[in-house]
């Protein structure tokens, strides 16, 4: 797994239980959305605690998810351990674009890709705002860029 996950700075590790298989006996859909979610708030923690400890209105700026979507590549069954690795994929004007990738501890393969689209929000305007360089900044240090 160290070898999947090496060029990730952040990592997330997920155990698959029984309840997340559907009755065609592979992990459903909808779970995938759920690891996405904490995956992305394990990121969030990483880059910037504080805008998961204070109120939303005491923050310059809050991060929140405006897109999702997840590519499926190969099924999953209990049991099996889930790694996943995030990292910013790309920054534009208005958005981040997340990338998480998910590897089966069992297969030691790829499984599926989500993509992560976050806009950032000023909770005081009821906005969303441009990307501030201060933000830039935490992403460009936390992947070494």
């Amino acid at each position: 797994m160290n070898e999947l996950l090496k060029d990730f700075k952040v990592k997330t590790v997920v155990k698959v239980r029984w309840g997340d298989m559907d009755a065609y006996q592979h992990v459903n859909n909808v779970i995938y959305v759920a690891w996405g979610e904490v995956a992305r708030i394990d990121y969030f923690m990483a880059l910037e605690p504080e805008a998961f400890l204070s109120p939303p209105k005491k923050l310059k700026y809050a991060s929140i998810l405006g897109f999702q979507s997840v590519k499926y590549i190969a099924p999953v069954v209990y049991p099996d351990t889930i790694h996943i690795g995030t990292k910013t994929e790309e920054i534009k004007e208005d958005r981040i674009v997340l990338k998480s990738f998910y590897y089966s501890e069992n297969t030691k393969k790829l499984v599926a890709i989500k993509t992560h689209e976050v806009i950032v929000f000023d909770y005081n305007t009821n906005q969303k705002i441009l990307v501030p360089e201060e933000f830039i900044s935490k992403i460009n240090k936390l992947e070494n860029k």
